[in-house]
Order: C-alpha cells, then sequence, then structure tokens
C-alpha cells in the first residue's frame, strides 16, 4: 500500500471535451496544417461526420479507426 497525500477538487460546470464547433476552430486555426486528422473519441457515426466535415471543409485527409483497429503512426 502507497500512501498518497493529495486533495481532490470537483469543478462543477465544467467539460473537457471540446464540442464540435471548438474542434473545428482548433483545427482552422492550426499552423502548420495537419496532414491526417484521426477522429476516434465517440461513437462511430459522430466520429465519420466529423471526419467528413473536417475533409471538406479544409481538405486534409482524415481517418476514422475501428474499435480495436492498430493504427501505425511513422
Amino acid at each position: 500500500m502507497i500512501r498518497i497525500n493529495l486533495e481532490v477538487c470537483t469543478v462543477d460546470g465544467f467539460s473537457g471535451h471540446s464540442d464540435r464547433n471548438q474542434l473545428m476552430n482548433y483545427i482552422r486555426n492550426m499552423r502548420p496544417k495537419p496532414e491526417l486528422v484521426m477522429t476516434e473519441h465517440g461513437d462511430e457515426r459522430n466520429c465519420l461526420n466529423l471526419a467528413s466535415s473536417i475533409y471538406n471543409k479544409y481538405h486534409i485527409k482524415t481517418q476514422v479507426p475501428r474499435n480495436l483497429e492498430t493504427v501505425r503512426v511513422v
């Protein structure tokens, strides 16, 4: 057993998740633009929809890995 000295604080009304508009704005402001964006957090339909929007608006290649799919990042 390891004793850890810490304090836990809760911040109500705050989310660590960005919404669709925030993600699109983030990509819009990236310099330089990425060559590839992978969307992987959320249900498959929403990931596909976000990936499609990124590709259509910014002409950046996108990929939506399937559950348990291995992706090699080089």
